[in-house]
């Protein structure tokens, strides 16, 4: 049976976002290709622990401490999880990704998981400011073009920090904007 034009714009609409193309700022361009993140962590011996025949993908470090799970079924707006289980020495985290992620930023995640740890840490707000995004004291960073706001927080009552990254498409206002008191779009961000 042939498809209609009515199918085919519909399909069109559906997946113009994954159409590869040369997009500057990279976080415009969509989430790229997964495989990059899933065939690094299997090359560094990752090994999946999911149902081979489900969707869902789960893939566990060789310790057994981390885990990836990708599921494009997810009833949330995550589709990546990654996860850190507590140690005697270490404590457990968790991170979670939206499906637009771009593959090169998780995959800077899960890189930085499979690779000895550098003998001196950075502060990852001198590598933003290098990068011209305005830094303030409250830890907090924009990108220059005001899409991506880049803050290091605590969690209420304690001295524990976490970090919270939000981008918004162009047109949907300005990440964190309510939260630093700058004006704002009715749209709201989209954490990732």
């Amino acid at each position: 049976m042939p498809v209609s034009q009515q199918q085919l714009a519909a399909f069109a609409d559906a997946h113009a976002w994954r159409i590869p193309f040369d997009t500057s700022p990279r976080h415009l361009a969509g989430p790229g290709d997964g495989l990059r993140v899933t065939h690094g962590l299997a090359a560094a011996g990752w090994r999946r622990t999911s149902d081979p025949l489900s969707p869902e993908i789960v893939l566990t470090s060789p310790d057994g401490r981390h885990s990836l799970q990708f599921d494009p079924q997810s009833a949330t707006s995550a589709w990546w999880r990654l996860r850190a289980e507590h140690t005697g020495s270490e404590p457990g985290w968790y991170a979670e990704f939206g499906q637009l992620v771009p593959a090169e930023l998780l995959a800077a995640v899960t890189d930085a998981l499979v690779a000895p740890p550098p003998a001196e840490q950075s502060d990852p707000f001198r590598r933003l400011q290098s990068a011209n995004w305005p830094t303030d004291a409250a830890d907090a960073a924009r990108s220059p073009d005001d899409m991506c706001l880049v803050e290091r927080r605590f969690i209420d009552g304690h001295s524990t920090r976490f970090w919270h990254i939000e981008a918004n498409e162009p047109g949907h206002g300005i990440p964190g904007a309510r939260a630093c008191g700058m004006p704002s779009s009715a749209a709201a961000p989209r954490s990732i």
